[in-house]
This record gives C-alpha cells, structure tokens and sequence, in this order.
C-alpha cells in the first residue's frame, strides 16, 4: 500500500495561550492522530522540537551549516507523520479533518519506494 508524508506547517501556536486553551489544542491532535493509528494506517509520527534545527548546504564544495530555520519565521515545519493510504484520494480524506488545519497546512507527498529491503 502507498505510503505518504504529511508535513505540518504553519506559523505554531500562539504563546499568548492560556496552559488550557494549549492543552486543548494538543488533546484534539492526539485524538486525531490515534483516529489514524485505530484506523491502521498511522506508520509514525512526531512533533518537531521548537526552535532547534540546522540548514545542511554545499556551497563550493564546501559543506555550510547554519542554524535555523527560525521559530520567527511566518511558516516553519512542525511536525509529520508517515500515513498509508490506497491513493492519494484516500489520504486527503485521512487528512481533511485534521486539527491542524484550523490553524496551518498540511503537505501530503506520496513516498517513492527506493527498492528493496533487506
């Protein structure tokens, strides 16, 4: 069965949150998410730690990195999960119901099989 990525985006919460209202929030992924998983197509998922992260160039042969990217900035990736679906269809109906589009995007990409396993 295909099997597809789905990136969070978006701007985070709002630090202006009371610990309740954040808590709410986080309660309505984690119902979602195990939907997915009761559903048996959940193969992982994470939340991605905030504002941690480095940006891995080459630039004239040379290897660059430098921190980021920024929590400051207007969309930034905040977690995903590896979901399999029959199509692409069926995954953005997995999807449409997602808490986090109330408040970002979701990027859906089929995963490419890069041949066998071993």
């Amino acid at each position: 069965m295909p099997k597809f990525l789905v990136l969070a985006r978006g701007a985070g919460m709002d630090p202006r949150r009371s610990p309740e209202e954040m808590q709410k929030v986080i309660e309505k992924y984690r119902v979602w998410t195990e939907g997915i998983q009761r559903a048996g197509r959940l193969l992982h998922g994470e939340k991605l730690r905030s504002p941690e992260g480095r940006v891995v160039r080459r630039t004239g042969g040379e290897m660059m990195v430098t921190d980021g990217p920024y929590i400051e900035s207007k969309e930034f990736l905040g977690g995903f999960w590896i979901i399999e679906a029959a199509s692409f269809d069926e995954m953005l109906k997995l999807v449409s119901d997602s808490p986090h589009l109330e408040a970002g995007s979701l990027e859906v990409r089929q995963i490419e099989e890069m041949g066998p396993r071993g």
